[in-house]
């Protein structure tokens, strides 16, 4: 055989292990993983100095969510995603109001509806499979893509790392 007749031909797949992969729900230790930077965005938010990054975290899990809902899998939760998404859009443009991103305290009733959200999101990811949660992930990419949005793909690091506020 040929270099180029072996680049051809595909490897064969574990389907077993592909299968479990797509077919099982998150461990707790997955689930903690995925949570954290929200729950860190979360937290910044509500001391009143989350970056940007860090309202776009927030932002994009309920777009996700929304999307999850959209699955009928995990449903009736609907209102409380609206909610948390207006919360973020008047927070956002309180924030932006200079043109600027400013981090701004996050009113009552914005932090009580965020606070419902991410944990309501911690139950929706609970009870989806792995490739459940992937599907809706793709889709929602897709809706951002097609509407003209663009997509920024952000490590843990990134996360984590998120720079700190300072006046200029």
């Amino acid at each position: 055989m040929t270099a180029a007749t072996t680049q051809g031909q595909r490897q064969p797949r574990n389907t077993i292990r592909t299968a479990r992969m797509y077919a099982t729900r998150l461990l707790a230790a997955e689930l903690a993983l995925c949570m954290a930077p929200i729950r860190a965005s979360l937290a910044a938010a509500v001391a009143g100095v989350a970056v940007q990054r860090q309202h776009q975290i927030l932002d994009t899990q309920a777009e996700l969510a929304t999307e999850i809902e959209r699955t009928r899998i995990v449903r009736g939760l609907a209102g409380h995603i609206a909610q948390a998404q207006a919360a973020l859009e008047s927070w956002g443009t309180r924030a932006m109001a200079s043109g600027m991103w400013r981090p701004v305290p996050l009113e009552f009733a914005e932090q009580d509806a965020l606070a419902t959200f991410v944990d309501l999101h911690e139950f929706q990811l609970q009870q989806l499979s792995a490739g459940e949660i992937y599907r809706a992930t793709q889709r929602m990419i897709s809706r951002v893509e097609s509407a003209g949005g663009q997509v920024l793909y952000v490590g843990h690091a990134q996360v984590s790392n998120a720079p700190k506020y300072s006046e200029e």
